[in-house]
């Protein structure tokens, strides 16, 4: 009995043991689940606050929601790539089309719509545009010889004031624009019904004296090109540029290494111009001295001392021969049919600077007035 009653006694107590600590067990994982949960949740509720705090500063200062400050981003990183695009681009198509879509990026497209402006007189350039407009519709050939002949002008209400370039990177105001534009379209009529014989009684000589007279008095644009040998290369890549669009003008004027660059480019044909702007900047530039070959300070200061000049021209002189021929100002507007000015210093002191080209020096070398 006494170990029927042990035996009996011994599974109870172990049996309860075992039950307390299947009770107790799962009490302690509860408390570490909790906790794990509850900590991420505190964090996330911490961080939605500090953003919302956040989008609630910035709206209040600048008064933009979320999406509306994402899209301003992304613009001024757009615009950011245009601006280096167009400092390294290489064409004109290229840089005008980076410039045309920061025009519409900064809104400059809503300057050029607006016709008020101080820096011009757009009432009078609107109704010179009405004008030509109504004659150039109607046909009306004497009225549209009048307006080319008398009413033509460069600088007409101020349109010609640089602060109207500079709002924007292409054109300038609309209403200008469209001055322009049919201010040639005018042009362009009174010359298709005059071939076309539609003339009102007019004889074709007095409409193309009067349009002559026209050009001289309106005056034509002319290229210069200024000197210094860095600026030289750059002469190289405007010509280039404005070969490729097709708007070089037919005078052309350079001093010192601008009249390198503009001689030889008068003196070559239509034919010669694209192998000559692709070859040009990598040839031989060494107008002063051999490559390899320079002077030292000694040389030059004893050549100045003996001759009044620190540079020796014989190099130049043959460069430029090398380069020019033995062609005058005559043969080169004959060949060309442009007109190339070069702008030499007097030999005196009191006398002025002087324009060589083919009316003023004909029989002049290139070569030597360079």
């Amino acid at each position: 009995m006494s170990m029927l009653g042990d035996s009996t006694i011994v599974p109870s107590k172990c049996h309860k043991r075992d039950s307390d600590s299947l009770v107790s067990l799962p009490s302690t994982p509860s408390r570490s689940l909790r906790k794990a949960i509850s900590i991420p949740a505190v964090s996330s509720i911490v961080k939605e606050s500090w953003n919302w705090a956040g989008e609630t500063l910035h709206t209040y200062r600048d008064g933009l929601s979320a999406e509306e400050r994402r899209q301003k981003a992304e613009i001024e990183d757009r615009k950011q790539v245009l601006y280096l695009k167009i400092k390294n681009a290489v064409s004109y198509e290229e840089w005008c089309t980076c410039a045309t879509e920061l025009d519409v990026l900064e809104d400059n497209i809503s300057w050029k719509r607006t016709l008020e402006c101080s820096e011009y007189h757009p009432e009078l350039v609107q109704e010179r545009l009405r004008q030509l407009e109504e004659a150039r519709i109607s046909c009306d050939v004497s009225r549209m010889l009048f307006l080319v002949r008398t009413a033509l002008s460069r600088d007409l209400g101020k349109m010609s004031n640089a602060s109207l370039y500079r709002h924007s990177h292409t054109g300038t105001k609309d209403l200008i624009d469209r001055y322009i534009t049919t201010a040639l379209e005018t042009i362009n009529t009174l010359v298709d019904l005059s071939v076309h014989n539609r003339c009102d009684g007019l004889e074709l000589k007095y409409i193309l004296d009067q349009l002559l007279a026209a050009r001289q008095a309106f005056g034509r644009s002319a290229l210069l090109f200024s000197g210094g040998a860095t600026f030289g290369m750059n002469h190289i890549g405007v010509l280039k540029a404005l070969y490729e669009s097709k708007l070089i003008p037919r005078i052309v004027s350079g001093a010192s290494a601008g009249s390198i660059v503009c001689a030889v480019f008068c003196t070559r044909t239509d034919d010669e111009l694209p192998a000559l702007l692709d070859t040009y900047a990598h040839g031989d530039f060494s107008v002063f001295s051999e490559q390899g070959q320079e002077e030292n300070i000694f040389q030059k200061t004893a050549r100045f001392l003996k001759f009044g000049s620190f540079l020796d021209i014989t190099h130049l002189a043959n460069t430029m021969r090398a380069w020019l021929g033995d062609m005058t100002f005559q043969e080169a507007y004959n060949r060309t049919r442009r007109i190339l000015n070069i702008c030499v210093s007097s030999a005196g002191m009191y006398e002025l600077p002087r324009l060589l080209n083919y009316i003023s020096a004909p029989n002049v070398l290139i070569w030597s007035a360079v």
